[in-house]
């Protein structure tokens, strides 16, 4: 019996749609990861995407999918690790729904990710978010767009699936100023805006004539504004903002560069990391401890904590030491 077809259509219809309710960015995701292993299972094993069975898969074949990613088509370790995490997602369902299949799914699942070097988290300093929005001409209708979509990718931290969905009736305009996201997982979340941000927004608002239901963010032909229209953005004002000062910035930068920038900025000025967590919708605060691990300045402030507190300790226990000795000869 041929049950591929069908175990994978309801993994996506039903399973990953319905009853996970995972975003359309996942769904993506997990669906590029397969078209590539149907491209490779008729290329490499001869066998076509409609006469695939469960039982063509094993830890041998899976394993050289992943190698065949890398050494054919040139991803990344990371890349590599993704589309594993999307094929044993689907065998981890397999397992639940056909449990006859188990042995297979079992012997997948135990596959392990392949190590890789972690990245350095790329971000701009303060000063350098400062130069940068303040290179755009607010005077301008185009530069008016392009440096909202920033200020508002900054000041609400959210990532950009997360911005290009935003409509203008997710922004509270009233006090409290806020902007309603929804993030992975179709969880909302609910944050805060800073008055100067609003008046900005206001501006491009008229100007643009912005209606309840309209996308916030849009290009020439009022379609929403993509991830590719956003990254264009970013990149075209990075270039010009790079060449005036080429010392003040990294090398790359990204939507998501704008977003780890926003957490390092709130950890450098002492903000609780519960709240920053809160702030970019991390699932746990784990997560969000990458920042304080990848800013040198919090590591440096935490070594001189650190060392502060274990010099108060020994000048503790030196006292203590001092204290007995005294109660000893007082008693004698």
């Amino acid at each position: 019996m041929n049950d591929f077809p069908k175990l994978l259509s309801d993994y996506f219809l039903k399973y990953l749609l319905n009853q996970k309710g995972v975003s359309e960015n996942t769904i993506k995701t997990y669906r590029d990861a397969f078209v590539l292993l149907l491209e490779y299972m008729a290329s490499n094993k001869s066998i076509k995407a409609y006469n695939i069975k469960i039982n063509d898969f094993s830890y041998e074949t899976i394993n050289e999918f992943l190698d065949w990613l890398e050494e054919i088509k040139g991803v990344s370790v990371s890349t590599r690790n993704n589309r594993l995490a999307a094929i044993k997602s689907f065998f981890r369902y397999v397992s639940y729904v056909d449990p006859e299949y188990l042995e297979i799914c079992s012997s997948i699942l135990s596959i392990q990710k392949k190590k890789c070097t972690s990245k350095i988290m790329n971000y701009l300093s303060i000063n350098a978010y400062i130069d940068f929005i303040s290179r755009f001409n607010k005077n301008d209708s185009k530069d008016l767009r392009d440096l909202c979509v920033v200020i508002l990718l900054y000041e609400s931290g959210a990532r950009v699936s997360e911005l290009i969905n935003v409509r203008k009736r997710d922004l509270h305009l009233e006090k409290p100023y806020t902007v309603v996201l929804q993030g992975k997982g179709r969880k909302i979340r609910s944050v805060p805006l800073d008055y100067s941000v609003v008046k900005i927004l206001n501006k491009y608002i008229k100007k643009y004539n912005v209606s309840d239901e309209d996308f916030l963010f849009f290009n020439a032909r009022r379609n929403k504004l993509t991830r590719e229209g956003v990254n264009y953005i970013l990149q075209k004002h990075f270039k010009i903002a790079k060449e005036k000062n080429n010392l003040l910035y990294p090398s790359t930068i990204s939507p998501h560069c704008i977003r780890h920038s926003r957490a390092m900025h709130l950890l450098e000025n002492g903000v609780n990391l519960i709240y920053i967590r809160d702030l970019l919708g991390h699932s746990s605060v784990t997560v969000t401890e990458i920042y304080s691990k990848a800013n040198p300045e919090i590591k440096r402030k935490q070594i001189l904590e650190n060392a502060a507190r274990i010099e108060m300790k020994e000048d503790y226990e030196e006292e203590e030491k001092e204290n007995l000795l005294e109660w000893l000869r007082n008693s004698i």
